[in-house]
């Protein structure tokens, strides 16, 4: 049978499709009415900050692909803008006064003729603990865009086997102390751990990871006052389980030497039981069937199967109608052997009230991401 290939347009749809699902899943958590932090009255106006903070750190060599261009230290300057919430609403829900904003930043990762630079624009959220205090700890974590200025290329930057596309896809998380000067500055300190990829849409593809020393200060724009309250314990309401069903679809790259992108389609189904106020736990299985490997086995003129079927295990954390799950698969059929045995998926949903949902997942054999995909799905049980 004749592969099925994509035409050459195919390539740039896919990645414009992906970074626009991306772009309305990560702004309709924003803005969407369903969220509790986002309902305020006239008296609990969120405070409105601005924030500059400065990065300094250094790169992870995760693979001997780019242990010879991983020895620079990274420095960043950013510049964010941010809405904290102070209701009592907004404190139930995460037991403590949650923020939610943008960050824009230019990264120097102090290897022009290799790495060059790179500009992400990121949404994140991130709690505070003990808001109310002038001494404060907070963790965030976003996700969003970024843009390379110097990518891989067989002939002129073979050695970057970072990133091979000049939009990608950065993650952040970090754990900051905050000190107040008084109602509008405050001083902050602390790690921050960065991730870049393009989720698998091109290769090469190792992700860039890098952790960075943090330092930084915020201007309250609009101050507020956060009231002292006491936790809240989590009251089961049922049912606690439900079940999903999804259909999931991508295009990925084959050989190296391949042009032209090829189909990747795939269902799974997990049961996910609630045992808190914002966690389930979630198992299930997936088959996935990857024309790029049907590609690479007809080049070699192997008949093995390339479908590759597994369990999944793992954790699902609730934000209003969202969920953002993390989970470990193990192949249990995979007659072309995997980069790995085993594997992680990270995935963003939202479900609406009717029982569909929307996401995308990434699925990546340790440090290496496999592709992106989006995929839509059937909920039955709890809403």
């Amino acid at each position: 049978m004749v592969p099925i290939k994509y035409s050459s347009v195919m390539p740039y749809f896919i990645s414009k499709t992906f970074l626009a699902l991306y772009l309305l899943l990560l702004f309709t958590f924003m803005l969407s009415p369903a969220a509790p932090v986002a309902a305020q009255t006239e008296a609990t106006k969120p405070a409105l900050n601005l924030g500059l903070r400065t990065h300094y750190g250094f790169i992870i060599p995760h693979s001997e692909a780019i242990r010879e261009v991983s020895y620079s230290h990274p420095r960043a300057l950013e510049l964010d803008l941010s809405l904290h919430f102070t209701s009592e609403k907004a404190w139930q829900f995460l037991q403590g006064y949650p923020r939610l904003g943008a960050s824009f930043s230019y990264i120097n990762f102090d290897n022009p003729q290799v790495l060059g630079d790179a500009y992400t624009f990121i949404l994140y959220v991130e709690p505070f603990l003990s808001a109310h205090r002038r001494f404060s700890l907070s963790f965030r974590f976003g996700a969003g865009l970024s843009y390379q200025s110097n990518v891989y290329d067989s002939i002129s930057n073979p050695q970057n086997q970072f990133y091979s596309t000049k939009v990608a896809f950065p993650l952040t998380a970090n754990l900051m102390g905050n000190y107040k000067l008084n109602d509008t500055w405050m001083l902050r300190a602390g790690g921050t751990y960065s991730h870049i990829s393009n989720g698998g849409i091109r290769q090469p593809n190792k992700g860039i990871n890098f952790p960075m020393a943090t330092v930084g200060v915020d201007y309250a724009l609009r101050p507020a006052d956060f009231p002292e309250r006491q936790q809240q314990t989590y009251s089961p309401q049922a049912p606690e389980r439900y079940y999903l069903l999804a259909l999931l679809g991508t295009g990925k790259d084959g050989r190296i030497d391949a042009t032209e992108k090829f189909p990747l389609l795939g269902l799974t189904a997990y049961a996910s039981q609630r045992v808190g106020r914002l966690s389930a736990l979630a198992a299930g299985a997936e088959w996935v069937a990857d024309y790029s490997i049907k590609d690479e086995l007809d080049e070699k003129k192997e008949h093995t199967a390339f479908g590759r079927g597994a369990l999944l295990a793992g954790h699902e954390f609730y934000i209003g109608r969202f969920r953002f799950n993390q989970m470990l698969g193990i192949y249990v059929y995979s007659p072309h052997k995997a980069r790995d045995p085993v594997y992680q998926r990270w995935g963003l949903e939202y479900h609406t009230a009717r029982g569909l949902y929307f996401g995308i997942n990434l699925k990546a054999h340790r440090h290496v991401a496999d592709f992106l995909d989006a995929r839509v799905g059937w909920r039955f049980g709890a809403d």
